[in-house]
């Protein structure tokens, strides 16, 4: 089964569009690594039930060093029952790519990653080829300083919207996203408008992102098409499976007024 079908599936099973970012942070977890793994398995154990993928940023779990990517191979070991996306953005040449894609999806196992698409196409390929595997291509990021070249003029269009397009192009194995941040709401419908792919929508908890507004824009009837993640929000909650519960019952609420 093929990643976006498997999210679709659990999507249906557990009622839910959320995805919790397994995030460590040295300054909320003490103990290296180790805590690290102790403190995300009892996030993963609490919120599953909850949650249709659990998104590991590659950064938090590198500050340790090969302890970390231990710690990791083992907490993505814990949870075979739900996908992992590796969320590692990675962007470079074809044959550094193509040993990125084998990290990601032979060696780490995951089950979707998320690329830069700066390099284009011929870079990307080199992770679509994997044709059961998910790849989100980030489009219009969360960050502050995302206006700083993705809404620059492409020959009549912004960048974003160029890089849509070619995300369309690249989708002949039905295995291409994209990511689209919950604090633009405004170009989540800029781009559902001329794209039907599947969006990963970070930014809604710590970052302040628009939930209602971005669900609304992105949805479009397909369980797979608004991936909404949450991080530091349920990560560092004193109760993750209670903000888990509750943030899945808010998006929901969205889904259901548009049904």
């Amino acid at each position: 089964m093929s990643y976006f079908d498997r999210l679709r599936a659990l999507s249906k099973d557990r009622h839910t569009l959320l995805c919790v970012g397994l995030d460590p942070d040295p300054e909320h977890i003490a103990g290296g690594a180790a805590g690290a793994l102790r403190h995300c398995r009892e996030v993963v154990r609490q919120t599953e039930e909850h949650v249709c993928c659990f998104k590991p940023n590659s950064a938090f779990w590198e500050q340790y060093g090969p302890d970390g990517w231990q710690a990791l191979l083992e907490l993505r070991d814990g949870a075979p029952n739900t996908p992992f996306l590796f969320d590692g953005k990675r962007g470079d040449m074809g044959n550094t790519m193509r040993a990125y894609a084998v990290t990601v999806f032979r060696t780490l196992a995951m089950d979707a990653a998320t690329v830069n698409p700066y390099l284009g196409g011929d870079s990307i390929e080199e992770f679509t080829r994997y044709e059961d595997r998910g790849v989100y291509i980030v489009c219009r990021s969360s960050n502050p300083g995302a206006a700083d070249l993705q809404h620059l003029d492409a020959d009549g269009m912004p960048l974003y919207k160029r890089v849509a397009e070619l995300a369309e192009r690249l989708n002949a194995h039905r295995n291409v996203g994209l990511v689209v941040g919950a604090t633009a709401p405004t170009e989540i419908a800029d781009v559902r408008r001329s794209s039907q792919l599947p969006f990963l929508i970070p930014g809604i908890g710590a970052q302040g992102g628009d939930l209602d507004g971005s669900v609304r824009a992105a949805w479009n009837g397909d369980p797979a098409s608004c991936l909404v993640s949450a991080s530091r929000s349920v990560l560092f909650a004193e109760k993750p499976a209670l903000e888990a519960a509750k943030t899945k019952d808010a998006i929901n609420a969205v889904v259901g007024a548009l049904r």
